[in-house]
């Protein structure tokens, strides 16, 4: 449904946002406090289907501002003008053709504006015109229903409540599990009776609905000779504050605790699972990879193998662009360049700069003023940091303005969770770990920069191996571990690259096992 739009003398260019009062189901949404959002999209900038309100686009960066609101009443307007968080200029410094759409984010139950909830707006497109003051006007004329679950004989969906997280965060907590199911589950003359299990962390943005697609994956004819036979488990990684990445953190409390000791047990009490740490694999793919990762190193006792790739940076001190640990900023390196944070390769040594980090913590910024936008480097903060009592949401790493680091919560807080910087200070453990169950790989060409972190660990690796030869110790034993950059591969070509060649390698652990 569209609004109507209307264009008036005004003291400046501004869109004026409206609750339709028509509807009785939008008119219960009356009377609460949120954040008002408005994105736009300059003509032609979106591939078809694309909405406004699907931002932050990486590839193309596009308008957005946003303002609060103490309390949203039908019929009443909500003005956003110049006086807007705004990214990446003013309304009123806007020209030419755009689409706008507004979304009312007032329920931060779950991650996103987007969440179910939250009201939103048709798409209006307007021209902004230097020669006239321009009122956009818009409607607030639908809510975001809960999507869905998906369905397939071979899919389970469950919801395990979580006292260890309920305690922590003060609010009754769940967590979720999708479940893709072998050939042969429900077959009582199949060879196995109890199965294997593949832990998988979906990437940012992904949750426990993905096991739809490996669901069907296990149904496609043949694919029994490729991909493992186990129950595929899909977390859900995602919370308010952005993806958990199963730490137990002072913000999103003792996620990783919550997964080993309730929901693995609990699963393992509803389906026919092998409860030995061999039977339980650990697989994901960037923020995916690097929880992946971090499960397998925290608690050893339960995961037999690990399989991530394209992490999230495992090396802060080459943290995409950036040394954590003496970089005055995040924003600009020291010749005052600014850092890229997402590219995307055109051929060889080529590369489109599609966005900066300061661009990305200023969307960020407009989605979540107090820094609780659910993105990326809220994200990181929210799984790291401890919690400013003043505020209580997690200290940022970084000044907004700026980009600045705060050093103190960098070597305080942040360091704990460098997985490179563990392998330094305590080899013994780490090193024996990663070459015996962790698979490691990053395309050369990411567009996260996330390979020169994957570098940086193997660096780290290979030199306690060395610092153990020179001081006339036992070897680290050999194992099937290993930490590898690809040349030429990207962050999505990865994904897929990888996926192909682990499948052989998951049977091959499963067999050796006597879980194929």
């Amino acid at each position: 449904m569209l609004a109507a739009l209307a264009v008036a003398a005004a003291p400046a260019d501004r869109v004026r946002v409206t609750l339709d009062a028509s509807d009785a189901g939008l008119r219960a949404g009356g009377g609460d406090a949120g954040r008002m959002i408005v994105f736009l999209a300059a003509d032609g900038a979106l591939p078809r289907g694309t909405r406004p309100c699907d931002a932050p686009f990486f590839e193309s960066p596009q308008p957005m501002m946003s303002v609060a609101v103490e309390r949203l009443e039908p019929g009443t307007a909500v003005v956003i003008d110049d006086g807007a968080v705004s990214f990446p200029r003013t309304l009123g410094e806007l020209r030419g053709r755009f689409s706008f759409q507004a979304v009312f984010d007032r329920d931060r139950s779950e991650r996103g504006h987007l969440g179910p909830g939250n009201l939103l707006s048709g798409v209006v497109v307007a021209d902004l015109d230097p020669d006239r003051e321009d009122v956009v006007e818009l409607r607030l004329v639908r809510r975001i229903e809960p999507e869905a679950l998906p369905q397939a004989p071979n899919l389970r969906f469950v919801e395990v409540p979580s006292p260890l997280l309920t305690q922590a965060l003060g609010r009754p907590t769940v967590m979720r599990a999708g479940i893709a199911l072998p050939k042969g589950w429900d077959d009582p003359n199949h060879r196995r009776r109890l199965f294997p299990a593949i832990y998988v962390v979906p990437g940012f943005g992904g949750n426990h609905r993905d096991a739809d697609g490996i669901a069907r994956m296990l149904s496609t004819p043949g694919s029994a000779e490729v991909v493992p036979q186990a129950v595929w488990i899909v977390l859900d990684p995602e919370c308010p504050l952005g993806h958990h990445g199963f730490v137990d953190s002072a913000a999103n409390g003792p996620r990783g605790r919550a997964l080993v000791e309730e929901l693995i047990p609990e699963l393992e009490r509803r389906f026919r699972l092998v409860r030995r740490p061999e039977a339980r694999i650990v697989t994901g793919h960037s923020s995916g990879g690097w929880s992946a990762t971090w499960l397998q190193l925290s608690h050893a006792g339960t995961f037999g193998a690990c399989f991530a790739s394209s992490p999230d940076p495992v090396d802060f001190s080459r943290f995409q662009n950036s040394d954590l640990y003496r970089d005055l900023s995040v924003f600009t390196d020291a010749e005052g360049r600014e850092r890229t944070s997402y590219r995307q390769p055109l051929v060889k040594q080529f590369d489109r700069t599609c966005m900066t980090v300061r661009d990305e913590a200023a969307m960020e910024r407009v989605l979540g003023p107090a820094r609780d936008s659910g993105e990326q480097w809220d994200s990181w903060s929210a799984m790291w940091s401890s919690v400013d009592p003043s505020t209580r949401l997690p200290r940022p790493m970084f000044r907004a303005e700026d980009g600045m680091i705060d050093r103190e919560v960098v070597e305080t807080q942040w360091s704990r969770y460098d997985i490179a910087r563990r392998v330094r200070e305590d080899p013994d453990r780490t090193v024996a770990i990663l070459r015996s169950r962790v698979r490691l790989v990053c395309g050369g060409r990411d567009g996260f920069f996330l390979e020169r972190a994957v570098a940086g660990l193997k660096d780290a690796i290979d030199a306690a191996v060395s610092a153990r030869a020179a001081a006339g110790r036992p070897a680290f034993p050999e194992g099937p571990g290993y930490v590898e950059v690809i040349p030429e591969e990207t962050h999505d070509s990865m994904a897929l690259k990888a996926s192909a060649r682990w499948h052989a390698e998951m049977r091959a652990h499963l067999r050796a096992h006597g879980l194929d």
